[in-house]
């Protein structure tokens, strides 16, 4: 007997039918999507404006914030996950997306699905089976799908409600935060982890920045703000003690400052925490920490004089700071704290000149310098200790200096206040000068009529006699240029002591040379001989009248006894 199984035939598939089936599947996995998108706006934006309108109310700490705004980024991330997954898991097969047709229409009569079956192959025909009647199925199939739009089975409802839930999501931030807009951009700051004060009709953009004052320092608290209103606020500065004492403090408008509020905080005892409210801003909590400043525990002064002094060192307190110009002094100061840097500063100067700390003793240190020949009346000390506290107030030390007179010299040859000279003639200078600690040189100043002056070493003392007595032959032919008549020069001499802060100058009045021909100079040593002469015959006369005025008043003494007897 011949084999009686038959040989099964597959059927092909219609395009119409599978694109139709194609847009269905993609709107519907759209549609979901769109869906658990607007969902996932909707949830997240409410939840994190519901986070920002607590916050405005409550003000919230910061761990609170935080917390609340990694559990919102959670869900976020969740949902956001859960979204992406829809573009695989709402993907329908061809045979599901044809029972939800058949579903939605059944004017198909399971032509659809028998049309998708033939074609996946879950429905063979016997080799002898009338193939025409299927094809002609499959035909009115495609027939009956251009009357049906296929759309209908996708679920638009669920998408729909989640679109308005986020309008309403939507509308009511939006309208939230437009009647808060001033203070948005700080709520979402402070959502963020920034931490600020929440602004309302005032904003305190200013607060002081101390992290760290002395114990018994008074503190001035300074605030500053913005704010809608024009009459003055009322604000309260609150105080928290370590020892857990509370004090409440007014702070007062200042009137010309705009925006500015404060109080002060007397003889602060330890540290402490405050806050600030002012009308309806506040200040977080804010610690400031309170501790001992350093303080001169010791100050003594050891005072080196020049060499030429002769003195032996000498040492100083608080009181008794008479110091030589050009002395050394070496200040040694001890602090109550172990100090970190120091410095001293003279009244008249800006600078400072900073304290060497004893490697051995961080609370003792030194500083040395040299006594300038003037303008110094005084100093302060201050001193930072290793927490970078500042001594509180520099106290001025008040200085003496020793006067070191400058040299005292004259011109005792000629004295004539001016002498006439030839072009080359050599000028005889005689002088005397002396000095408390010895003079150091002697130099002769000379001054043509609307030259500079010029100078000229007379003496170079090397031995630094306290006085001298000497005379100088100046070569007026040496002179370059050389001089001409009717040259006029004037002279004086100056004496330097040894004084390292500067030397002192001593100076003789300024006599004047007038340059004049032979001639001339012969005239007036012959004027000067005959007033010479002059004098002495002037001194002759009045001698002889001197003398019988004597004799007179002798032999009037001498008669009176003869006429008694």
């Amino acid at each position: 007997m011949p084999d009686q199984r038959t040989e099964p035939h597959k059927i092909g598939s219609s395009k119409i039918l599978k694109r139709r089936l194609a847009r269905a599947r993609r709107s519907i996995v759209a549609v979901e999507f769109y869906r658990r998108t607007a969902l996932t706006i909707a949830i997240t934006l409410g939840l994190f404006t519901a986070l920002l309108f607590i916050d405005l109310i409550n003000e919230l700490s910061l761990q609170t914030r935080k917390t609340s705004l990694n559990s919102i980024q959670f869900l976020l991330g969740a949902c956001g996950l859960w979204t992406m997954i829809s573009l695989i898991t709402q993907r329908k097969n061809d045979e599901e997306l044809a029972l939800n047709v058949e579903k939605h229409y059944k004017n198909f009569d399971s032509r659809l699905i028998s049309s998708i079956q033939f074609h996946k192959g879950k429905a063979t025909i016997p080799e002898n089976a009338p193939l025409g009647m299927i094809h002609s199925m499959i035909r009115e199939a495609e027939t009956e799908s251009a009357r049906f739009k296929f759309n209908k089975i996708v679920n638009f409802k669920k998408t729909a409600r989640a679109a308005l839930l986020l309008l309403i999501v939507l509308s009511t931030s939006g309208s939230w935060a437009f009647l808060n807009r001033e203070s948005v951009p700080t709520l979402l700051e402070r959502a963020f982890g920034k931490e600020i004060a929440i602004p309302r009709d005032t904003r305190i953009i200013k607060i002081p920045q101390i992290n760290k004052v002395g114990i018994g320092d008074d503190v001035a608290m300074e605030f500053f703000v913005e704010t809608k209103k024009s009459t003055e606020l009322k604000g309260v500065l609150k105080i928290h003690y370590s020892s857990n004492q509370k004090i409440n403090l007014t702070l007062t408008k200042d009137e010309n400052i705009e925006g500015k509020y404060s109080a002060i905080i007397k003889d602060v005892p330890e540290s402490f925490s405050y806050n600030a409210s002012i009308d309806d801003a506040r200040t977080d909590d804010h610690e400031v920490i309170a501790l001992e400043r350093p303080q001169i525990k010791g100050l003594t002064a050891t005072q080196k004089y020049p060499e030429f002094t002769k003195q032996e060192s000498s040492e100083h307190v608080p009181g008794d700071f008479t110091f030589f110009p050009g002395s050394t002094v070496t200040l040694n100061i001890s602090s109550t704290k172990s100090l970190k840097s120091g410095s001293i500063r003279f009244i008249e100067e800006d600078k400072g000149i900073p304290l060497i700390i004893d490697s051995a003793n961080e609370s003792a240190g030194s500083i040395t310098f040299t006594v300038p020949s003037n303008d110094l009346s005084g100093f302060s000390v201050s001193l930072t200790d290793q927490d970078d506290m500042e001594s509180f107030s520099n106290s001025i030390y008040k200085v003496t200096l020793l006067s070191d007179l400058a040299p005292q010299i004259r011109i005792t040859y000629p004295k004539r206040a001016e002498e006439l000279v030839t072009r080359k003639a050599k000028f005889l200078i005689k002088y005397e000068a002396n000095d408390r600690f010895g003079i150091a040189a002697v130099n002769l100043r000379y001054q043509r009529i609307g030259s500079e002056p010029s100078s000229i070493s007379i003496t170079d003392l090397k031995t630094k006699p306290k006085k001298i007595s000497d005379q100088f032959d100046w070569d007026l032919s040496s002179l370059n240029p050389g001089l001409a008549e009717g040259d006029e020069i004037e002279y004086w001499l100056e004496a330097l002591d040894q004084n390292t802060a500067g030397p002192n100058i001593g100076k003789t009045e300024r006599l004047l040379l007038r340059v004049v021909t032979p001639e001339e100079k012969r005239a007036d040593l012959l004027g000067r001989t005959s007033d010479a002469l002059g004098s002495v015959d002037e001194a002759t006369t009045d001698q002889e009248i001197l003398n019988k005025d004597l004799e007179t008043i002798i032999r009037k003494n001498s008669e009176k006894p003869t006429k008694e007897d």
